[in-house]
């Protein structure tokens, strides 16, 4: 049934509770408030949904504080579209608790939770603004180091995580075409070694686009040899993985390490990554 269709069904009366859904109920009160001053749009919202209760037999099933805040939320979005929260019959649990909601049945009560405001639409997810909220994230940092024909090749990366405890595995994401994503799989092999707190200027330099190449990286950076790779003198931990696999993910792969060595060389706390600032 199209909106101008319900709307007028609902405001002649000719809609019963089995087909009055929360979907439906959603469409008339954003209808009603497109139409009609506030006021007036509630007001015609509440007769029709007591109209609605009391041919279904059960007039004390209207809820006053219930309809008003639905309405409250829905009238206030532009595009309902932009909205999807609206349609999630939940969603009065983020504004008001149980018992609070409970007491509001013939007296409208104001949330006790939180008041009853909609995100913004700007707040929703677009290739634009993910970037800058996973910025917002803490993470810890680490050098990816690896060696293939006696030549090593290491970068910055803040994204590993544990997969798997048995068997041990870990993840890190390196970017499509890199040059650490061709020499880890000719390597077969990988060295995490996470850097502690004081250790912020080798994040910036093994970050850089116009490092040295081979060996020239690590001139002048303590560090030690591993079955799988250069590590980092004193970083706060090291771990060392066979390639186990490597899946195509947008424009990264996501590298699955089984883990060979573990080990926590310091007790420093870790370097982190938060809104592109080394902590």
């Amino acid at each position: 049934m199209q909106d101008d269709d319900l709307i007028e069904a609902f405001e002649a009366g000719r809609i019963d509770g089995k087909d009055f859904p929360h979907e439906r109920h959603v469409r008339v009160a954003w209808g009603l408030a497109q139409r009609y001053e506030r006021a007036d749009a509630l007001r015609r919202l509440i007769a029709g949904i007591l109209a609605i209760a009391t041919r279904a037999g059960r007039p004390g099933a209207y809820h006053h504080t219930i309809t008003r805040a639905w309405f409250e939320l829905i009238s206030r979005a532009e595009d309902l579209g932009a909205f999807p929260e609206l349609f999630d019959k939940t969603l009065l649990n983020r504004y008001y608790s149980s018992e609070w909601l409970a007491a509001g049945r013939e007296r409208w009560l104001e949330p006790d939770l939180r008041p009853l405001e909609l995100r913004a639409p700007s707040a929703l997810a677009t290739p634009q603004n993910v970037p800058a909220v996973m910025r917002r994230i803490p993470t810890a940092v680490a050098i990816l180091a690896t060696r293939f024909d006696d030549t090593p090749h290491a970068t910055t990366v803040s994204s590993f995580a544990s997969v798997s405890s048995s068997p041990a595995l870990i993840s890190v994401c390196l970017a499509n075409g890199s040059r650490t994503l061709d020499a880890v799989r000719r390597a077969n092999a990988f060295a995490l070694s996470v850097l502690a707190n004081d250790q912020d200027e080798l994040a910036v330099r093994f970050a850089a686009a116009d490092r040295a190449a081979g060996a020239a990286q690590f001139a002048g950076v303590p560090h030690e040899s591993s079955a799988y790779g250069p590590v980092i003198t004193d970083a706060t931990a090291w771990v060392g993985c066979r390639l186990h696999a490597a899946h195509p993910c947008g424009d990264h792969h996501i590298v699955l390490g089984a883990v060979g060595l573990a080990q926590t060389p310091s007790d420093k706390h870790p370097l982190l990554r938060h809104d592109s600032t080394y902590r």
